[in-house]
């Protein structure tokens, strides 16, 4: 396979991926799919859930909150929470921010191996890659997962079909540095996957790309999250 001649984020390596409580039910009639409805008993926050495959996904980035912190804050084993284009630590301010309910909230790596409420948990490379091989195979996989229209992602292509509900987004990131970076252009998802003791395996979605990708990043970055039913 051929190595995708692109780089995201500058100090991020990207690799392509070679290898492929309280519950409603709602019928989406747009896609036939029928949703079911977890609401974290933490936060009362509610998220859509689907299964796909043998997996059950919530198909919204978590928002759980409960603390927030500054962009330029940082830490490999301090877990640390923010939101984006967000710089302050009062979580009322950050959770009334314009891109919270939509985009959720961003995690630093030791954060995000905890975030996910009891009976669910932080995907690992392998458990994205299932995702990814039902779905049709990580080549095209990104276009099947992504929300299809141009309200987030900005770009008008036929491919981009949401077929399976995932309903991901380009949510960005939190660089290590303190800057935001990539809304409407790219997602990014922390794996449960340890590459080493500073770095870990994280998914990649962009709007010019097809595919779904995995890399290394440092372990300071804050990326999105999304749950996986145990």
């Amino acid at each position: 396979m051929k190595k995708l001649n692109f780089m995201i984020l500058p100090i991020i390596m990207v690799v392509f991926l070679a290898f492929t409580s309280s519950c409603t039910k709602d019928e989406d009639g747009e896609n036939n799919k029928t949703y079911e409805y977890y609401t974290d008993p933490r936060d009362g926050e509610t998220y859509k859930t689907l299964k796909i495959g043998d997996q059950v996904w919530m198909v919204e980035n978590l928002r759980y909150l409960p603390e927030v912190v500054e962009p330029d804050s940082g830490s490999q084993t301090i877990p640390l929470f923010y939101v984006l284009a967000y710089d302050g630590n009062s979580v009322p301010e950050a959770e009334a921010s314009t891109y919270f309910e939509t985009y959720g909230a961003l995690y630093n790596w030791a954060a995000a191996r905890s975030a996910c409420p009891a009976g669910w948990h932080l995907p690992t490379e392998a458990e994205w890659m299932q995702l990814a091989d039902f779905v049709g195979g990580a080549i095209i996989a990104g276009n099947k997962l992504k929300e299809s229209g141009t309200a987030h992602w900005g770009v008008v292509n036929d491919d981009i079909t949401d077929e399976f509900g995932f309903s991901a987004l380009p949510g960005g990131c939190c660089l290590a540095n303190g800057l935001f970076d990539g809304l409407e252009d790219f997602g990014t998802w922390w794996t449960n996957t340890e590459i080493d003791s500073t770095g870990a395996s994280y998914i990649l979605m962009t709007d010019n790309g097809s595919g779904v990708y995995s890399g290394r990043s440092i372990k300071e970055h804050g990326f999105s999250i999304r749950c996986v039913k145990d």
